[in-house]
């Protein structure tokens, strides 16, 4: 099974501060919440189900629940549209918009013993506490992403800023686990 994205998670800034209550209520889209009582942040979905944009007052925003770059790309464009059309920002603000993590998925086609991958790995790049999370944590040092490996051999592939370091992260693992075992 090769590396898949599950979720792609980008940030940016609109270099305005907003009036959240307001942007509530001029805001048209198939699904918006604000409860400042509950969350500080404006939630928006430009379709839904689709990927939710976390708006705050300093005007910075969080996209997440996107499965692909495009998917990201297309719900950042559409956002900043309806801000351009709220004479929020203007046409073509810069936003510095990147990708701040990219979730990821696959598997070593065989089960594991976590307890002793923890040990072949090292104990100071690993967390396995099997009553406090059902999978190991492994922080390998240098590679820009942490895994989540569970005893079925799925893996989880979290914190790397994009699908090249994902993928070296999970055949780093793969390697190591072919060596240990």
């Amino acid at each position: 099974m090769s590396v898949e994205i599950a979720n792609v998670v980008g940030s940016g800034d609109l270099h305005a501060e907003l009036e959240l209550d307001a942007l509530y209520e001029d805001l048209s889209t198939p699904y918006i919440e604000y409860n400042p009582s509950n969350y500080h942040g404006l939630y928006i979905r430009l379709e839904n189900p689709g990927p939710l944009i976390t708006v705050y007052r300093s005007g910075k925003y969080i996209i997440s629940g996107c499965s692909s770059y495009e998917q990201l790309q297309t719900t950042n464009d559409g956002f900043l549209a309806k801000m351009t059309e709220l004479g929020i920002i203007e046409q073509g603000r810069q936003t510095g918009f990147q990708v701040q993590n990219v979730v990821c998925t696959a598997a070593l086609d065989e089960d594991v013993k976590l307890n002793a991958l923890s040990i072949g790995l090292g104990l100071e790049s690993t967390e396995y506490e099997p009553e406090q999370f059902p999978g190991l944590i492994y922080r390998p040092s240098n590679l820009g992403a942490v895994l989540l490996v569970f005893a079925n051999g799925k893996v989880v592939i979290t914190g790397a800023r994009d699908l090249d370091t994902a993928e070296s992260t999970y055949e780093h693992l793969r390697s190591r686990v072919q060596e240990l075992f």
